[in-house]
């Protein structure tokens, strides 16, 4: 229920870990191909594209790659905020 998924951390986690997973594996190509590689003048990490994904969608992601496409947040924030404050960490997925 909505009020368990509120009121527990652990099952959170386990969603987050579940959409981290689905969305690398949605964006595995354009991780692959860019990881550690300026693109559209963004310096781009796998955790930088899934904080993103996380956003704003990996389909959003996917067409900034491809074609320099803005896509920001329901906040205003643009996905090239999120790729780069969240640019080198370390994920364990």
């Amino acid at each position: 229920s909505k009020v368990e998924f509120l009121s527990s951390p652990d099952i959170q986690e386990e969603a987050m870990i579940k959409l981290l997973k689905a969305n690398k594996h949605t964006l595995r190509r354009q991780i692959k191909k860019y990881d550690g590689k300026l693109v559209n003048g963004i310096f781009v990490t796998e955790s930088g594209l899934l904080a993103a994904a996380h956003l704003v969608g990996p389909g959003s992601v996917r067409k900034w790659v491809r074609n320099g496409r803005m896509f920001q947040d329901g906040n205003g924030v643009k996905l090239t905020e999120y790729i780069q404050t969240f640019n080198g960490y370390q994920l364990d997925i």
